[in-house]
């Protein structure tokens, strides 16, 4: 009887979606040290720089929590390097959390440049075990511009209403992968001395967990394509350290 019983269980195993098994909080999506992946970045649907990202750090903390550390280029079309930011990816075997600093726009930056910033997140989560219908957290980033003490301006970035509405294949340069299509809101304020702006989009990303978000696109209240995303390149350590 045990013998059955085993055999049923490993065939059962055998036949369930693979991504199910395939997190590694020591390799979290695929990453480890001197990983690069690489973004085509498009505006209203054209092609508008990439961003080079690289793994720098990979490490456990006292909670268990295992984080790496990644930096990111925003270059021009040009090649020119315009910013560079430094994130992190914090896995605790269950979920995945990005870092929700990556919901910072990058007109913010430029607006602010040089000035202090005091962040308020609560991490973009993605489940271990991912399932059409599912509904995800809301990620968050609170920001208070400021200057030698004084308050210039706060910014709230909300990504709400995170449903999982399909599963399917998708094919960019770096590949074919199996994602699981998000769709969510995603919802910035600003406050500047008293005068308030508000936007709002339409987001539809494309997230593998073994390989993090494949692709994303943002849509305004227009229903025009704004700010875009499309994994081009993932190399691993080797493949990174030979170029």
């Amino acid at each position: 009887m045990k013998t059955i019983t085993k055999l049923v269980i490993l065939t059962l195993l055998a036949f369930l979606p693979e991504y199910l098994f395939a997190q590694d909080c020591t390799q979290p999506l695929g990453l480890s040290k001197n990983t690069e992946f690489i973004y085509q970045v498009t505006d209203k649907g054209r092609e508008n720089g990439i961003l080079h990202n690289k793994v720098v750090q990979q490490m456990n903390n006292q909670d268990g929590v295992f984080t790496t550390t990644f930096k990111s280029a925003r270059m021009d079309k040009n090649k020119r390097t315009k910013t560079i930011e430094e994130f992190r990816i914090r896995c605790n075997g269950d979920s995945i959390y990005l870092d929700a600093k990556l919901l910072l726009r990058e007109q913010a930056l430029k607006a602010f440049d040089g000035k202090d910033f005091d962040f308020t997140p609560k991490d973009i989560a993605y489940p271990k075990v991912l399932a059409v219908g599912q509904q995800l957290p809301t990620g968050k980033l609170g920001v208070r511009v400021r200057s030698s003490n004084v308050d210039i301006s706060t910014i709230s970035m909300v990504a709400s209403n995170r449903k999982v509405v399909a599963q399917e294949k998708l094919t960019t340069p770096a590949g074919t992968f199996d994602c699981f299509k998000i769709t969510y809101q995603y919802e910035v304020e600003l406050d500047a001395r008293g005068i308030a702006l508000r936007d709002v989009y339409q987001v539809e990303e494309f997230f593998s967990p073994e390989h993090g978000i494949i692709k994303c696109q943002f849509t305004n209240k227009r229903g025009k394509k704004a700010k875009g995303l499309e994994l081009i390149s993932k190399r691993a350590p080797v493949q990174a350290l030979q170029n």
